[in-house]
């Protein structure tokens, strides 16, 4: 359910798009969608993801010059720039600080789970959190290439489909990556136990 909350906007400015067959309409709509997603997002928890905010701040500059300029080549440009911000923030972070961005992150979605401890080789980190610098940057540049050496339907496509699918085929090979290093606590077995709240 979140994955679909998260790819919200992409959709609404797809079929947006596809519908009309105009980006600069499709640009307001998808301005308009990452507005509701971040509001839904505080209604729901009081709070807001970061990577819904700081997505939606590229957003609404790349966003903005489309609609005002009336020229779709800045919100063709707006996924490689995020893709690269977040590279930039994955790699300074492994060069000022001793726990990489990407180790955080996992530490912080373990504590939704914590009847599962992860016990990931220091060493790992810097390699897996490049991967994810590497990754970024990648997408970013295939991004820009799909954009600007096809049509316009194509490109929009690629945005719904094509990166949608690469961000979901990389994360699930971490993911497997990563299970390697996962095992299950017997705290969630000792409470469940007949006879334990006795």
């Amino acid at each position: 359910m979140k994955q679909l909350f998260d790819f919200f906007p992409v959709v609404v400015f797809a079929g947006t798009y596809f519908l009309t067959k105009d980006m600069i309409l499709a640009t307001g709509v998808l301005i308009g969608a990452s507005a509701l997603q971040l509001a839904l997002d505080y209604a729901r928890r009081r709070t807001v993801e970061k990577l819904h905010f700081y997505t939606f701040l590229v957003l609404l500059v790349f966003g903005g010059f489309t609609i005002f300029l009336n020229d779709p080549v800045y919100i063709k440009w707006k996924p490689s720039v995020v893709n690269w911000i977040f590279a930039s923030i994955f790699l300074g972070g492994q060069l000022i600080s001793k726990e990489t961005v990407l180790e955080k992150l996992i530490k912080g979605l373990m504590k939704q789970a914590p009847h599962i401890e992860i016990n990931v080789p220091q060493n790992q980190w810097p390699w897996l959190n490049l991967c994810w610098v590497m990754f970024f940057i990648m997408v970013g540049l295939l991004n820009i290439y799909v954009a600007f050496n096809y049509d316009e339907e194509t490109w929009v496509t690629f945005r719904l489909v094509g990166l949608s699918s690469l961000n979901l085929v990389f994360f699930v090979l971490q993911f497997i990556h990563l299970s390697r290093y996962m095992k299950e606590t017997n705290e969630e077995k000792t409470v469940n136990k007949p006879g334990a709240e006795d």
